[in-house]
C-alpha cells in the first residue's frame, strides 16, 4: 500500500483533534469539579452514581419529614408539660383546703381554680402554625366548646403519624379526647375526665364544700394529673424518636453525599498533572504536525515541473 504525504498530514489532524477534545474534556472537569459529565464517560460510575443520587435524595426526603416531626413533637410535649403544671396547680390549691377554712377563702381559690379551667381551654383550643386546631383530631375543631364550656362533639380522637425512617412511623398529633374518645383529657379505661376535674373543683370551693374538696376533688385531679402525665412522658418520647432519627439521617447522608462526591467529583491535582502531560504532548503534537506538512509542500513542490 502507498502510503503518500496525505496520509501522514490527515494522522496529524485527526490525532490533533483527539488532544483538542481530550484537552476540552480535562478543562471542563477542573471548572466544573465533576469528572462524570455524560453517561459514556464512565457508564458504570455513572450508573452507580445515579443509584447513590436516588438514595441521597431519599435520604433528604426522610429528613424533611423529620424536621416536621420535630416541630410537631416539641409543641405536642411543650402543650403536656404546661397542661401538667396547670393540673399540679390544681392539686396544690385543693391541698390547701382546711376544714375551718371560710368560705371567702375557699371562694378565693375558687376564683383561681376557675382561672386554672380557662388556661386549660386555651392550651387544648391552641392552633397550629397551618391555622388548624392541634388537638381536635381530624375534623379541624376546638375540643373544648367557648360558648359552654364542655367538650365540643364535633372534635374527634383521629390521631397521625410521620415515618422519619424507613419503617418507623412517629405519632406527631394527640388528641384531646372527651367522654367515649381517649386522649389526654379523658381516659375510659378509668373514668378519668380532667376538664370535669377541675370544673367540679372550682364548683366545690366556690361553694364552700370543703369536705368534697379534700375528697372526691383531690382524688380527680390526682387521676387527672396522672393521664397528663402519661401524656408527658409519651410525647417525650416520641421527640427523642425524632431525635434520634434524625442525627441517623444526618450520619447517613453525609456518608452517601462523600460516597457520591468521590464517585463524581474531579480528583485535581491529578486532573491538573493531566492536563499539563497532555497540553505538552499536543504541543508537540503540533510541532511535529507542522515538520510533516511542511515537508508535505515541499514534497509537493518538487513535483511541480518547472516551465
Amino acid at each position: 500500500m502507498r502510503v503518500t504525504s496525505n496520509t501522514y498530514t490527515n494522522l496529524v489532524i485527526s490525532s490533533s483533534q483527539t488532544e483538542q477534545q481530550q484537552l476540552a474534556l480535562l478543562q471542563n472537569q477542573i471548572s466544573t469539579g465533576n469528572s462524570i459529565q455524560n453517561p459514556s464517560d464512565n457508564p458504570a460510575v455513572y450508573a452507580q452514581a445515579a443509584q447513590d443520587q436516588t438514595t441521597l435524595s431519599q435520604l433528604e426526603n426522610y429528613t424533611s419529614a423529620a424536621n416536621t416531626a420535630t416541630t410537631l413533637t416539641e409543641q405536642n410535649n411543650t402543650a403536656m408539660t404546661s397542661l401538667h403544671q396547670i393540673v399540679a396547680q390544681a392539686g396544690e390549691y385543693l391541698a390547701s383546703v382546711t376544714s375551718n377554712m371560710s368560705t371567702s377563702d375557699m371562694q378565693d381559690l375558687g376564683t383561681e381554680m376557675t382561672s386554672l379551667v380557662s388556661e386549660l381551654t386555651s392550651i387544648v383550643n391552641q392552633k397550629g402554625s397551618d391555622g388548624n386546631y392541634l388537638f381536635g383530631g381530624t375534623a379541624n375543631q376546638p375540643p373544648i366548646d367557648t360558648t359552654t364550656g364542655d367538650y365540643n362533639s364535633a372534635a374527634n380522637g383521629t390521631t397521625t403519624s410521620i415515618e422519619v425512617e424507613p419503617g418507623t412511623p412517629v405519632q406527631t398529633s394527640i388528641a384531646a379526647g372527651k367522654p367515649g374518645t381517649d386522649g389526654f383529657l379523658y381516659d375510659s379505661a378509668s373514668g378519668t375526665d380532667v376538664l370535669a376535674a377541675l370544673k367540679q373543683a372550682a364548683s366545690d370551693l366556690n361553694s364552700g364544700n370543703a369536705t368534697a374538696a379534700q375528697g372526691a376533688d383531690v382524688t380527680a385531679v390526682n387521676n387527672a394529673l396522672n393521664l397528663v402525665s402519661s401524656y408527658v412522658g409519651s410525647t417525650a418520647a416520641n421527640m427523642s424518636a425524632v431525635s434520634l432519627a434524625t442525627t441517623r439521617l444526618s450520619a447517613q447522608t453525609t456518608t452517601q453525599s462523600n460516597t457520591l462526591n468521590n464517585l463524581v467529583q474531579t480528583n485535581l491535582p491529578a486532573a491538573s498533572v493531566q492536563l499539563q502531560q497532555l497540553e505538552s504532548q499536543y504541543q508537540a503534537s503540533l510541532e511535529a504536525g507542522t515538520r510533516v506538512m511542511n515537508l508535505s509542500i515541499l514534497d509537493y513542490m518538487g513535483t511541480v515541473t518547472t516551465p
